[in-house]
Parts: structure tokens; C-alpha cells; sequence
């Protein structure tokens, strides 16, 4: 399955945009499909490293144990280790500040479990990156303004 990504234009500094992405346990105040996350494990020095994260997307419900990565500084990648639906799950969110904007991508790259022409699953998941991008990006200007 090819890659998948979306950039949008944040009104928000960099920081703001990774710290709501770096908090986990927060996604399900942002984001309706994630219906719950844990933290499994962590790095040495706090961070994350493997989350539980329990989802419905277009009414199917889900659970993924994913890997947390930090490859560089205003990035944090995902690898699915575990889950329904996916054999392969990999996410990845940079964000290139601006002064008071930030550029968000999140690249999304999937194999389903079941036989789904490409086609279908491309625009799938371009659907999910354009709602997920989009409130993120909401949920960080919202934060930026003192909502």
C-alpha cells in the first residue's frame, strides 16, 4: 500500500501542535474514533514507548498495542505491533515551525488484514488523515487562542 499524507497550515507554534500529539491519553477528547488509550511502557526518560489504543472507524471496533518513537525533534512515529484489521500500521507527525504557524504531515502507510482492492483503501485512509489532520489542528488552534 503506497504512503499517505496530508499537510495543513496550524495557527499554533510547534510546540503546541507536539505536545498534543505527544499526550496520548488525551486523544479521545480530540479525537471521537479513539475510544481509549493506555500507556504500556515507557523510555527511560517518561516518554511513551507502547500504547493500547482501543478505536471504532466507520462503526468497527478495534485494538492496537503500537510501538512509540521519537526520530527527531518535532517528530513522534508509530509502529503497529499488534491489532485488528492492519497488518501493517506505521504514522508518523512532523511539524516544521513557522513563527506563529506550524506545518503538521502525518503520513499514514497500512496493509490490511483483509483482501481490500488499493484503491479503496488509499482513499480510506485519505479520508481518515484529512479528519484526523483536521482536528488536531482545531484542537491546537483552540489551545493557541486560551479556548
Amino acid at each position: 500500500m503506497p504512503l499517505v499524507s496530508k499537510t495543513v497550515e496550524v495557527e499554533a507554534p510547534a510546540e503546541a501542535i507536539m505536545t498534543i500529539v505527544a499526550d496520548f491519553e488525551k486523544y479521545p477528547e480530540w479525537n471521537p474514533e479513539i475510544k481509549g488509550c493506555w500507556i504500556l511502557a515507557r523510555y527511560a526518560d517518561g516518554r511513551p514507548s507502547q500504547l493500547r489504543l482501543d478505536v471504532e472507524v466507520q462503526g468497527q471496533s478495534g485494538t492496537f498495542i503500537t510501538a512509540v518513537y521519537y526520530p527527531g525533534e518535532n517528530q513522534i512515529f508509530t509502529l503497529l505491533q499488534q491489532g485488528d484489521h492492519f497488518d501493517k500500521q506505521e504514522q508518523k507527525f512532523s511539524v516544521v515551525p513557522l513563527g506563529a504557524t506550524s506545518l503538521l504531515t502525518v503520513d499514514l502507510d497500512v496493509e490490511t488484514k483483509l483482501a481490500i482492492p488499493a484503491p479503496m483503501v488509499k482513499k480510506a485512509i485519505g479520508d481518515t488523515l484529512d479528519y484526523l489532520a483536521g482536528n488536531l489542528k482545531s484542537r491546537a488552534e483552540q489551545m493557541a487562542a486560551g479556548a
